[in-house]
């Protein structure tokens, strides 16, 4: 697989003149072995219209700080609620080292920008709480704050699954599109070989229908 010597940006812009010159000289440049068939001009727009899709869309990159500021933001909500929570289960089992253990402790401040160890801080603590209420009721423990921890566990671990889906969405997207652009930086190099065969004496067509100087190997 070759790679364009030139940027996105730049390869696009080739691609652009190449695109509005082509038709009116495609039946010189078709001539030139090994000869360019009836569907190259279809397949050369249509890659060069989802490669500049693809450049001039940057919503989908958005999304993923998107998902990171919902994160941190129920993240800080947490950090907020977990001395509480450590507050009554000192209280309602003081001393019992064994029972966090069991139960994933953790502690929130070092974890709650790792959302994979922040997930798992919080499922242990939801099974605890829902295994352990009657007797954090009977220390008094607020009950809207174990509340709150449960609905965060849930919005935390949903919004993670739904950025790490995006995530990998965006991999293969990012993969495919470099294959794409790739594909478009070989039909251009068609264009500008077979130009290059048949307009040798004509500067003016070969300024729309070839790359500008930059890496002499383009050229036959």
């Amino acid at each position: 697989m070759k790679n364009s010597p030139y940027s996105e940006n730049e390869l696009l812009e080739i691609a652009s003149m190449f695109k509005k010159h082509l038709k009116d000289h495609f039946d010189t440049i078709k001539s030139v072995p090994p000869g360019l068939d009836k569907d190259f001009i279809f397949r050369f727009k249509a890659l060069y219209y989802e490669v500049q899709l693809h450049s001039s869309n940057p919503v989908a990159d958005n999304l993923n700080q998107v998902f990171k500021l919902k994160l941190e933001e129920f993240a800080d909500q947490v950090k907020s609620l977990f001395p509480i929570f450590r507050f009554y289960m000192n209280k309602a089992f003081p001393y019992d080292s064994k029972l966090w253990e069991a139960y994933g402790y953790c502690e929130i401040e070092k974890v709650v920008l790792d959302y994979s160890s922040l997930r798992k801080c919080l499922e242990g603590s939801v099974k605890l709480i829902n295994e352990k209420r009657p007797e954090l009721r009977a220390a008094n423990c607020p009950e809207p704050t174990l509340d709150e921890i449960v609905s965060l566990s849930k919005q935390i671990g949903d919004t993670h699954e739904e950025m790490l889906e995006h995530n990998e969405k965006q991999d293969i997207r990012n993969k495919l599109y470099k294959i794409r652009l790739n594909e478009l930086f070989q039909l251009m190099e068609t264009v500008h070989n077979a130009a290059l065969k048949c307009f040798q004496n004509d500067p003016e067509i070969l300024k729309y229908l070839t790359f500008p100087l930059k890496q002499t190997s383009l050229q036959n």
